[in-house]
């Protein structure tokens, strides 16, 4: 039901409603049948646990009235007899019904148990408060179950440069930025910030304070936009306004409707999804990064936002380091410092784009044409 809701624009354009109605048909009938034989079950067990009730209280009575015959129990002690079994056999009977209630619990304990046994973030001991270069050296990763991802990646990011890193789709690009933000843990190799300390051993707090992350797809929480900009921080309107001037962000804010005090609506729904990744890069260019990870982050912009969106870029990658991982190699030679090839699950090349243009060992001829398309 939640899938065929959410998707209802997909299924009317495509005049798909009778399959899906059928669909939703089959799978309430099924919870329905599931329902009707849980209720079978518990008129069952009510059923058996009444009969037996009711034959254990006839036999009590039948011993009990016996014994009063035969003189060995006065009718008092029987009818105290009688009366103690009354009151304690509905309470014995209910027994039977708590099997239904204990397999409920059992699929809720399942559930809360999948997430109770999530291992926690491990999260180093060292502080680290500047940013100077990142090297990942010949790592390695696999999802569970799957096949690796990448191996003997190597890679070097360092302070006053962007790094372009171009891959087809699949080939674990976005799967790096989440390495690099401590989300994912290496199968092997190792990542060596500022030439000495491994990436494992650094708090995470510290780490994070010093990266900003844009995501393709920017997750925004329900409010206005300047909520989505400050995520909790306190309110600075003078620090507000000369972060947007000094960023020149202030030219995007007055073409919305009500500037900072814009509502997004649930998850961005009032914004477009250039508009989104833009206050994306607002947001982590607010925290003031020394090393900016960007993950397809003009991928929904139009031409002008996009243009005023690698400026902004242009501008301060000579005082951070910056990461920029993208598929469309026409913006590459814009911004790039170095570009990085990933392909057959490793880098196979890296250099600027004139040196990456005049190579001849590519391994991909798509990616050697591309290059030269760019030229």
């Amino acid at each position: 039901y939640i899938n065929s809701m959410n998707g209802i624009a997909t299924i009317k354009n495509n005049n798909k409603q009778s399959i899906f109605q059928d669909i939703n048909k089959v799978v309430y009938g099924n919870f329905q049948s599931k329902v009707f034989d849980l209720g079978k079950i518990n008129l069952k067990l009510s059923a058996y646990s009444g009969l037996f009730s009711n034959f254990f209280l006839i036999g009590i009575l039948a011993y009990g009235s016996l014994n009063v015959y035969r003189e060995d129990l006065q009718l008092g002690e029987l009818m105290a007899i009688l009366g103690v079994s009354g009151s304690l056999l509905p309470a014995v009977a209910n027994l039977a019904l708590i099997s239904i209630a204990i397999n409920e619990a059992k699929v809720a304990f399942n559930r809360m148990f999948e997430f109770a046994s999530i291992t926690p973030e491990q999260s180093g001991s060292n502080e680290i408060r500047s940013f100077e270069k990142i090297e990942l050296k010949n790592i390695a990763f696999r999802f569970p179950g799957h096949s690796l991802l990448f191996e003997n990646l190597s890679l070097s990011i360092k302070k006053g440069e962007c790094h372009v890193l171009v891959g087809e789709s699949g080939s674990g690009k976005s799967t790096i930025a989440e390495i690099l933000q401590k989300s994912y843990k290496l199968s092997s190799g190792q990542i060596i910030l500022n030439h000495s300390i491994k990436l494992k051993d650094i708090n995470i707090e510290s780490w994070r304070k010093l990266i900003g992350v844009v995501p393709q797809e920017v997750t925004l929480f329900n409010g206005n936009l300047l909520s989505n900009i400050i995520l909790g921080d306190e309110v600075n309107p003078q620090k507000i306004e000369e972060f947007l001037q000094e960023y020149e962000f202030d030219k995007f804010i007055q073409m919305l409707p009500q500037g900072l005090a814009t509502i997004v609506g649930e998850e961005g729904i009032n914004l477009s999804g250039g508009q989104k990744q833009m206050l994306g890069l607002m947001r982590a260019l607010y925290k003031k990064p020394q090393f900016l990870i960007l993950d397809e982050f003009t991928s929904a912009m139009d031409r002008l936002t996009e243009h005023f969106a690698l400026d902004c870029i242009s501008k301060i990658k000579s005082e951070i380091g910056v990461l920029f991982i993208t598929h469309r190699l026409g913006i590459a030679p814009r911004l790039a410092d170095q570009i990085s090839v990933l392909e057959n699950k490793s880098v196979t090349l890296t250099g600027s784009h004139h040196e990456l243009l005049n190579h001849q060992n590519f391994y991909s001829e798509y990616w050697k044409e591309l290059f030269r398309l760019t030229q």
